[in-house]
Formats: C-alpha cells, structure tokens, sequence
C-alpha cells in the first residue's frame, strides 16, 4: 500500500525526500512543456514537483544532479511479445531498462501455445524480482486456430482466459487473433470480449487493411487498439473511429522510410496524436543489440518529423492512458509511481540514469545491480517431440498414384509478401515427387508438428524469398511454433529440420549439406539463456548466411520476415502442419490443383 501520509507530508515540506532530481527540466506528458523543475519521491512515488527541493534534502535523501538535463516518464511499450527478442525476462531488463523502458505490456501467447499456462506463469514468476514493471496482454486466443487446421502445444479455455484477466497485472486482452472470429460473431471470443470490458480493462485487437464496413464490425466488436496499420489514410480513418493506433516499423507495412508520410499526415489533418502510440510488437536480438527497443522507436518518430516531446508522449502517458494505467505511470507528477528517466539529450533519447519505484536502478547504459539468474525447468527447455529423425522423404510431397506418372503438376503456392498471397505454378514430377524450381522462385516447405510427436507433417510450397542452394529452419514460428523448413532441396531441408530438433529449437542456415549457421533457442524453443551479445550475434551470423549464400530476396531482417510466413492470422494464405490455410475462411486449401 502507498504510504499517502508521508507523500502529503513530503509534498507539504514537513518531512524529508528520499531522492530528489535536482535541477533538471520536466517534461510534461500531460501539457507538452518542457518545465524547470525539481522532482521530490518519497518511497516509491512522486511527492511534488516544483523548486523547493533543498529544505527537503536530509544525508539520507539521494540526489541526482540533473542540471542541463531532462527528467520524463519511463517508457512504457504498450504490445510486445517478449519471447521474440529470443532473450530471458531478465536479459531483456538488463538490456532495456537502461534504455529508459520501465514497463512493458507482454502478451506471452508465443510461450502459451509451446507451455499453456506454466509458460506464462514462468516469465511472470522471473519478472517479479526485476527493476521492469510486466503487464500481461491476456492471450487472446491459445491455440490461434482449431485443431483441424494447426497442432498447437496447449490451449486456454474461456474460464482460463477470465481468471488471467482477473490477475492485479493484467491490463489487456490480448488482440493478437484472425479478426475473422470477431466478423463471424465468434462466441468464445466475445465471451471474452466482454468478460475483460466488465473488469474495466482494455480490448487488443488488429485491424490489417480495415476500414469502412468490416473497421466499423470490429470497433463495435469491442476492439480498442491495433497495431498492424498498412498506411496512412488507414490510420487517420481508424483514429477517427476511436481506436488507438500502434506504430511499429515493418518489413511489410509502413517501414521506417514511411514514417515521415505519418508525421505528415498528423501537421496536415491536424490529428490530435493522444491515440497515437509507439510499440516494438516482436524485435529481434541483433536488432537490439545494434538499434535499441523502444527508444529507438522515439527517436525514428523525431527523425520521421514529430517533436522530441510528442515522441516521448506517444511512448508514455498515451500507452498510459490506453492501458488504463495512468493513474500509475505516464507523467511526472504528483502521486505517480518514481519510474523515471534522466536524459542528456532529448532528441536522441540519450539515458544518463533510470528509476524505477523511486530506486536508481541504472546509469550510464547499465543495471546498478546485477540480477539472479533464474532457473529455468527441465519440462520448459526439452519441448522438441518428433516421432523420429527427419530424411528427406518425409518433407517431400508425392504426386497422385496412377497408372500413368504425370511429369509434372499444378501446386498452390504462398507467396510472401504484404499481405502473403496465393499463386499456381506448374512443377515437375520426379520419381513421384514433385520437386521446387527456384527458376519460378518455388521452394519447398514443410511444417513438422513437434507438440506431441504426432509425426504429423504439412508439406507444400512458398515463393517470394529467392533462397538456392540449402534451406533454412526454425522453430519461431507464429503461433503455435511448429519447426518450419524450407528450401531448395530435400535432403538440405532434413538436415535442417534435425539441427533444430537437436538444438531443443533455434534458428539454423544449411548450405548443401552443411550446418553453415545456427542461433539455440532450448526454453519452449524460443529463448535463449544466453547474454544478449552472444544471441544477437548467433542470429546476425545466421541472417549472413541466409542472405549471402543462399541468396534469400529479403535482405532486411530475413528471419523475421519468415517468423510470419506461415502464420495463419494474417491476409491471405498461411502454412501449418495440416498444410495450407485461407485465412479468410479458416479453411485448408489443397495443395495439389486439379
């Protein structure tokens, strides 16, 4: 419980600071100032803020010095999903909160559709001893699709999905669904709809391409943010319906090159940016590593033309207020929470020290104190269940049995892209299998089910990524995260497939016949528990690989594009271990075409 008495004393001059920023500028969230003011915290909250700091400071107040500089909120990311940075909660604070990002709205579906509830229960458990405030994002639907159309590891059932929202940390139901389910009046999804809008707490959703009919079903579905925008007259016509817009750089939609267009439309239209929010969704280790989390999102946005001060706003009392957690974090005033950041440079986000519930937790771009590693369960780090070792049989398609061998077929192939699309092409039949041709850019792909050692496994065919001569594999793969492969080559993909399953998951790149790069991830096959530096480096060896030796068309992040290439949320076509899914219809799509 908050010791209010002594914050009103404090605040009145009756009883001595336990920290106090001095001389610094505040920059006011609620306003858009940039004030001179000293910051007076009592415990874990902020008692005043004002000029009259000195007759608070006893030889037990701590000061920081912050003439010349700038005292803000600590950032707040609003939609992540930490298991994509690869990394333990606790790597990922000893890299973030550095970087002045105090409070992150986790939606931890990715370790949910590997470990059910205990996953989540692990990265809430590891959080609790951390300077980094963890809100969970509910799951909004474990597994994404129905069993026909993809194996997953666990499921949450609606009572689940209540009593989550019904924790003291949670904040959100998470979003991260088909909006199919919402347009077809879903019953479970509305169920829990409603359950979280009677706890008084926020709706994810997303909105890919919505506007006019289907924008207006979803808004009065009861979704209130979305965080997949594919331009800019999207944004200002889902803004003018209310929905808080959440802008991440993409690949696909609105690369960081596009922001500029953004800050654009904001000055043109005169759109009031309080329902403008920046988060970082998934981000890469090696991205990380080499740019930065949320603060770099601050400083594309002031680069793309907003001002440093509604950059800062768009990452602190907008997700704020969107989260319903203002009354808490957000703003630098009175009775907030102490989760602060002191900044020598505004428009570069530049971090001399960090705060969080009135204890200075970093400085100089690290942690104060060093964090305890946190045991991570046997049952978390062994969840590779093949039925056997792969060979290149088992990930080939096999053309009709008759009497008469055909030469060739037609096959139904996801191309990637935004959005992923389908397309036909006619391939060659070779001792009964059909086999890719990276002449048409058609590689072969497979999805092994590797929850419960069904030997399941959807075989078909993708193009859009131009690799030649090896395959890549991995198991972070939306959402259920089945090991994924594909290549130009059977045998190459088999050895693939296998180096995942060894590894306990990870990422790996096959040239011909040889392991050339591989990133171990072996908690749920998604994280790993080693050092940021170590990880990011794994990967950028790994995407070196993928994009010099074999040729991938994605030069940028190709290994996250691929995180998404199956995903069977998002328009028009995704890939699971039953094959390809229209994600329109949520039906499967056969392969072969007659």
């Amino acid at each position: 419980m908050t010791d209010r008495r002594n914050l009103i004393a404090v605040a009145l001059g009756e009883a001595p600071a336990d920290l106090v920023l001095r001389g610094g500028t505040v920059v006011s969230t609620a306003t858009g100032e940039l004030v001179r003011a000293d910051v007076i915290v009592a415990g874990s909250r902020i008692a005043a803020v004002g000029d009259a700091a000195d007759a608070l400071i006893t030889g037990d107040t701590v000061v920081i010095d912050a003439t010349g500089r700038f005292i803000a909120p600590g950032l707040i990311d609003p939609h992540t999903h930490l298991e994509s940075n690869n990394l333990t909660v606790t790597e990922l604070a000893r890299a973030i909160v550095p970087r002045g990002v105090l409070s992150i709205c986790e939606d931890p579906h990715e370790i949910a559709n590997v470990l059910g509830r205990p996953g989540v229960d692990l990265l809430v458990d590891e959080a609790s001893a951390l300077p980094l405030n963890v809100y969970l994002r509910v799951p909004g639907r474990v597994p994404a699709m129905p069993a026909h159309l993809e194996t997953s590891g666990h499921e949450m059932s609606v009572e689940t999905t209540r009593e989550l929202l019904a924790r003291p940390d949670a904040v959100c139901l998470g979003g991260d669904i088909n909006p199919a389910l919402l347009l077809q009046s879903d019953d479970d999804q509305l169920a829990k709809i409603d359950a979280c809008i009677a706890l008084g707490k926020t709706v994810g959703g997303q909105l890919p391409g919505f506007v006019g009919r289907v924008l207006n079903a979803t808004i009065a579905a009861g979704i209130e943010d979305t965080h997949v925008a594919e331009s800019v007259d999207e944004i200002a016509e889902q803004l003018r319906r209310g929905v808080r817009v959440l802008l991440t750089p993409r690949i696909d939609r609105l690369p960081a090159e596009e922001w500029p267009l953004i800050a654009q439309a904001v000055r043109r239209l005169a759109l009031d940016i309080r329902y403008l929010c920046l988060c970082t969704d998934d981000i890469h280790p090696n991205v990380l590593l080499a740019e930065g989390h949320l603060d770099e999102r601050v400083r594309l946005a002031v680069r793309s033309g907003f001002t440093p001060v509604e950059a800062i706003q768009m990452a602190t009392i907008n997700p704020a207020s969107l989260m319903r957690l203002d009354r808490d974090l957000g703003v630098v005033a009175p009775g907030r929470l102490a989760d602060l950041v002191v900044l020598d440079d505004l428009a570069t986000f530049a971090v001399s020290s960090v705060v969080h519930h009135g204890v200075v937790v970093a400085r100089n771009g690290a942690l104060v104190n060093e964090p305890r590693a946190f045991p991570y369960p046997t049952w978390a780090t062994q969840t590779m269940h093949l039925a056997a070792p792969v060979i290149a049989a088992d990930l080939a398609l096999r053309a009709p049995a008759s009497a008469a061998v055909p030469t060739s077929v037609t096959v139904s192939v996801v191309e990637f892209g935004g959005p992923k699309t389908r397309r036909t092409a006619e391939l060659a039949v070779r001792d009964g299998v059909v086999v890719p041709d990276v002449g048409q850019d058609v590689l072969s792909i497979a999805v092994l089910e590797r929850h419960r050692a069904s030997g399941r496994i959807g075989r078909g065919f993708v193009g859009g990524l131009g690799i030649r001569g090896g395959a890549v594999a991995c198991s972070v793969n939306h959402d259920s995260h089945n090991i994924f492969v594909v290549g130009d080559s059977h045998e190459s993909m088999a050895i693939a497939a296998n180096a995942i399953a060894d590894a306990g998951g990870g990422y790996v790149a096959v040239v011909g016949t040889e392991v050339r790069a591989i990133v171990e991830l072996p908690i749920a096959g998604l994280m790993s528990e080693r050092p940021l530096a170590e990880v990011g480096a794994a990967l950028a060896a790994v995407e070196r690989v993928v994009i010099d030796e074999l040729h991938c068309s994605i030069t940028y992040r190709p290994m996250y594009a691929l995180n998404f290439l199956c995903l069977p949320n998002i328009p028009e076509a995704g890939f699971t271990d039953m094959g390809i899914i229209d994600t329109t219809t949520m039906e499967l799509v056969p392969t072969l075409v007659p």
